[in-house]
This record gives C-alpha cells, sequence and structure tokens, in this order.
C-alpha cells in the first residue's frame, strides 16, 4: 500500500504504480542444441540446470554438453557423446553456432575424465587449455576434432562474392552470391548477372566486378550486378520486391530500386504531387529565390528561381542551376554534402539580405561559372532568358557592356582586325592506316583505322618520297596520331575510308579537320595521341605494331523510362552501345543522367 503521507510530502512523485511485473528472461532455442541460451548467453540444460562456460568479448560462448544419438528411427541404438559447443547471436538477431565431437558418454550425466576438467579450465578463462585437452580427448578416442590453430573463428557475418557457372544452356555465366550461417547450417543464395559465350569476356567483366569490390566497395560492386542482371534479363527491373537476394538477413546495401522507394517514401511521388500555388502581386512584377531541394535520390541542386505574373493571370517561371551535389557515396560523405549545401545555401540568402539583390545575383552568377552550369563567354549576357527585364545587371553583361567599338580608320581598329583574325593553319602531311586490334592475351577483335599527320612536313611530301627516297634526314620530330574508328576486319575499315576520303576537299576541308568529330560519332574519345620520337621512327620505316591498349566491349545502359514534373526534369532512357575502352576503364553498366527536356 502506497503511504499518502510520503506522497504529500513530495508532491513530484508519480502516485501511480507502474510495475507489471518482472520481465521474463530473454531465451534463445534452437533443436540442434541441447540448452537453451538465457540473457547474456547463459546456457541452462533440458533441466534449466547452468552449464559451465566462457564467454568470449566477441559475444561467442563455448561450453561442453552431452548429446543424444541414434540411427534408428525407434531410437533403438540411443548413445549419448560429449560435444564442444560455440554459439553466438549475430547483429541481425541470428542464432549461429557448431559444435565438434569430444568423448562418448555412457549417458547424459556421465562425468568420465576429463569432463570435469574441461568445464573447469572454462570456468577459469582457459579456454585455449581446455580446447587444446578436448582435441587431445578426441584423437584418444578417434573422433573427428579439429586442429586448435585450424579452428577458425564463428561465422557470423555474411559473405558475398562473384563466381562463374555454367547455365542449363552450356553458356558461362557470372553468379553474385550470399552466403551466411543460420543454427548450425551453411547457406546461401545465387543470382545470374549474365552469360557469357566466351570464357575472354566473363574474365574482363568478373575482374571488373571484383576490382570495383576491392577499390570502392560492396555498394558499388552490387549496384554494377544490379545493372548487369537487369539489362540480361535475369533480374526485372520492375520486381515486386526490390532487393537483390530475397533470402537470408538483410544486405548492408542498397539496390536502384530500393533507393526509389527512399525517396518516394521521403520526398513523394513527383507525378503525384500538386504545384505549390504562388502569389506574385503586379506591384512586385518579379520574385526571385534560392531553392535547395532533391531532383532524385542520388543529388541535390541549389538553383536560382525567378517567378512572374503573366498577362492571363498564369505565374511565369524561370531558373538557372548554381550547383549540383552528389549524394552517391557512404553516409556520412552524403551528410557533407548536405551540409556544404546548406551552407552555399544560406550564403546567398545572408548575401541579399546585407548586399541587396544585384550583388547576390552576382554570386550566384559566379557560382553557375565556377560549377560549369553556366557559359562564362555566353552572348546572352542575362542570368535569366525568359520573362520581364530583371531589376540587376549580370557580370556578363556588364562585361559585354565595357566592350566599345574602335573607331573606323583608327590604329585601335587596326590591332583589333589584327588580334580578332583566325589564323589558318598551314596545310601540312597526314596519312591514313591500319592497325590490327588484339588483347592483351593475343586474341584479335579486329581493326582500328588511324590518322596520323605530322605538322613539320609539306601536303606534298609523298611526291618528295617519290623522287628522292626516304632516308632518316627527312624524318620529323613531331607527329600526332587519332584512332578513327574500329572494324570487325580490315575489308570493312578500306570500305569506311573509301567512303570518308569522297567527302574531302584538298585544301579545304582535309583529313585532320573531320578525324576528331567523326570518331566521337563512332563512339571514340576523339583526341590526337602525341607520338614520341621512337614511335615517330618506326611509323617511317613501316614498323606497326598491334593495338594493344584498348579492348571491345558491350556496355549495356538500361534504365526505366520515367518522366519528372519539376524544373529540372530527368528521362530515363535505355540505351545500348557498342563501344571501344581502356582496359582500366569500366565495362559494365554505364547509367546516364539526361537532364534536358528536349530529349524528354
Amino acid at each position: 500500500m502506497t503511504d499518502s503521507n510520503r506522497v504529500n510530502e513530495h508532491p513530484d512523485w508519480d502516485v501511480y504504480d507502474d510495475f507489471t511485473g518482472v520481465e521474463p528472461p530473454r531465451a534463445l532455442r534452437d533443436p540442434a542444441l541441447p540448452v537453451t541460451l538465457y540473457d547474456m548467453l547463459v546456457p541452462l540444460d533440458h533441466e534449466e540446470m547452468y552449464v559451465p562456460n566462457h564467454l568470449e568479448g566477441d559475444g561467442t560462448v563455448h561450453f561442453f554438453a552431452a548429446v543424444e544419438m541414434s540411427n534408428q528411427p525407434d531410437g533403438s541404438d540411443l548413445a549419448h557423446e560429449l560435444r564442444y559447443f560455440r554459439a553466438a547471436q549475430t547483429n541481425d538477431g541470428r542464432l549461429v553456432h557448431d559444435a565438434h565431437p569430444v568423448m562418448p558418454l555412457d549417458s547424459r550425466g556421465d562425468t568420465p575424465f576429463p569432463r570435469d576438467t574441461l568445464e573447469w579450465m572454462l570456468m577459469h578463462d582457459e579456454l585455449d587449455s581446455a580446447v587444446d585437452l578436448a582435441h587431445l580427448t578426441a584423437q584418444a578416442h578417434g573422433l573427428p576434432f579439429p586442429e586448435p590453430e585450424a579452428l577458425l573463428p564463428l561465422n557470423t557475418g555474411v559473405d558475398y562474392r562473384f563466381e562463374t557457372g555454367i547455365k542449363g544452356d552450356g553458356n558461362l555465366a557470372i553468379e553474385a552470391v550470399k552466403a551466411w550461417r543460420e543454427g548450425n547450417q551453411d547457406q546461401e543464395a545465387r543470382l545470374t548477372l549474365a552469360s557469357y559465350g566466351m570464357q575472354p569476356e566473363l574474365e574482363v567483366d568478373l575482374r571488373e566486378l571484383n576490382d570495383l569490390r576491392a577499390n570502392e566497395g560492396l555498394q558499388a560492386a552490387m549496384t554494377l550486378a544490379e545493372g548487369m542482371a537487369v539489362a540480361s534479363g535475369t533480374l526485372d527491373a520492375e520486381r515486386a520486391d526490390p532487393r537483390l537476394f530475397t533470402d537470408g538477413p538483410p544486405d548492408p546495401f542498397t539496390t536502384q530500386l530500393e533507393r526509389e522507394a527512399m525517396f518516394i517514401r521521403d520526398y513523394g511521388d513527383e507525378d503525384t504531387q500538386p504545384l505549390t500555388p504562388v502569389t506574385v502581386t503586379p506591384e512586385e512584377s518579379v520574385r526571385y529565390s534560392f531553392e535547395l531541394e532533391t531532383v532524385d535520390p542520388w543529388t541535390l541542386e541549389l538553383s536560382a528561381q525567378k517567378q512572374w505574373a503573366t498577362e492571363d493571370g498564369e505565374i511565369g517561371q524561370d531558373g538557372q542551376t548554381l550547383k549540383t551535389y552528389s549524394l552517391e557515396s557512404f553516409e556520412w560523405e552524403r551528410e557533407i554534402e548536405r551540409e556544404v549545401a546548406a551552407i552555399d545555401h544560406e550564403n546567398l540568402l545572408r548575401t541579399f539580405q546585407e548586399e541587396g539583390l544585384e550583388v547576390v545575383m552576382q554570386r550566384a552568377e559566379a557560382l553557375a561559372v565556377a560549377n560549369g552550369e553556366l557559359d562564362a563567354n555566353r552572348e546572352d549576357g542575362r542570368l535569366f532568358t525568359e520573362g520581364p527585364p530583371d531589376r540587376f545587371t549580370t557580370l556578363r553583361e556588364a562585361e559585354l557592356a565595357a566592350r566599345t567599338e574602335p573607331d573606323p580608320g583608327s590604329w585601335e581598329e587596326l590591332l583589333a582586325q589584327h588580334f580578332d583574325a583566325e589564323l589558318e593553319p598551314e596545310p601540312h602531311y597526314w596519312q591514313m592506316h591500319y592497325r590490327p586490334v588484339e588483347t592483351p592475351d593475343g586474341e584479335s577483335l579486329g581493326t582500328a583505322l588511324f590518322v596520323t599527320e605530322f605538322p613539320q612536313l609539306p601536303p606534298n611530301f609523298d611526291d618528295y618520297i617519290d623522287e628522292n627516297g626516304m632516308d632518316d634526314s627527312v624524318y620529323p620530330t613531331e607527329a600526332r596520331t587519332l584512332e578513327m574508328a574500329h572494324f570487325a576486319d580490315e575489308k570493312e575499315a578500306e570500305r569506311f575510308e573509301a567512303e570518308f576520303r569522297s567527302y574531302l576537299v584538298p585544301g579545304v576541308m582535309d583529313s585532320p579537320d573531320l578525324v576528331p568529330e567523326v570518331a566521337k560519332m563512332e563512339g571514340l574519345f576523339g583526341e590526337w595521341e602525341d607520338m614520341d620520337y621512337r614511335g615517330i621512327v618506326d611509323y617511317m620505316i613501316g614498323i606497326v605494331p598491334s593495338f594493344e591498349k584498348w579492348t571491345t566491349g558491350i556496355c549495356t545502359i538500361r534504365v526505366r523510362s520515367e518522366r519528372r514534373k519539376s524544373r529540372s526534369r530527368f528521362c530515363k532512357l535505355t540505351l545500348v552501345f557498342d563501344i571501344s575502352v581502356p582496359n582500366s576503364t569500366s565495362l559494365g553498366t554505364l547509367f546516364l543522367r539526361l537532364r534536358s527536356e528536349e530529349v524528354c
């Protein structure tokens, strides 16, 4: 009974008794264990009697216990055996354990030597000695107990790896494997990522997955694995369960679908969100603002916005992206990016309050230029290209306004004409040639068409060689080369070369003028590579080495088509490319984000 006088002396006390009884102890049971584990993994036998044990700092409990054994359904051959057990509970709640036989027993309660000694050693923190003695005892009885130094720690984790396999149709395949322990059994789940007709193709992708896992972590590797599985059709991009593995403990990584689901959960589906009403009064004419928003699950965007009232009473709107912040990283890095974005946003608002509209818009312009969102040399110097005239002047507008035309016939006009004139490049010698393409192992990958130019040689250098012959006195010291296209064989390369040359006009439109753009159209980088002197000499004497720096792979981009109703709309397309890339470059799934309304 509660003492009312004591309660009155302490009005801050709770007069209600919330005690509902002692909470029952937490118990872990497994039919394969001869004990029940309570609270801090304290083992009690079937009679609720304490079992001597040793609890390690990593949460693994060690104990010896008797078990019943029988090979007959009716138990007519019932026998008993003392076994050494290890058990632990994982962070995701699994109970894992293993056992090793030590010695036979006449009964469950039989205590022959050294059973008592083994239990005493555990209770006195002499685990290593207990394991050594158990090993010697098992050897004496002819039982399979592993060598103590070969006894690996109890497997409480989840392992992920990539392996090769063979599909039912006989094709080679890469599989993502998830392995874990449940109770006293090892479990695994497998997902086929892609199938291959040739071993070299498989080895390239397998090496890429393993390198990505080693260098960038499990999340990056599994993102690539998911893309490969979706591209090959072994995983549904629109599956109801967004996980990569549907069995086993929770995965420490997220899939593309899981990230999309989290985005919709946190920010809503943009396709169903109503537009936020904005009021712009005639007196205000135009409103400006800075917005920091999540435009997709992987990107924050800081933008400058302009809103105005149109003649028909609608709200006009224009925006300029100032900076984007990537959230495709670890959680702690994402938090840093969010903090940086918040600081940039706050700085713009503070600048507006302290220094006014024009200063803050010029700061915003500089921020957009610094991050590649706005061209510093644009002809239209405005920050916003739509709506009524702005109440501020941008840095670019001020720069353009400061330019004055020189007086006709003045020295200033002559100097301006001199420096503005674009110097026509002198024509020089160039050649087209073929180089075989091979893997580092010598496997043929086709033929590459190259263009090599020599700035120091005249365009009629071939005529000079025909007349005077070639010697090392005429070797140039400067040359550059570029891979223009890649073909399955030399015949295709020759047809392409003939077609290409039909477009050339000597002295007006030569090969070096077009080659970079043609290479880019063919899916290559389109960048000239300077040749060293050794390479120039080899070329001049006719040595054409095989092209081993490159390999060919299929890069598949397969993303759900989606349309967003926001200022920065996103279209996700399904594209397939056949490209040539360096060995060190990723051959797996490439993700493109297209941010153009025209594309949408």
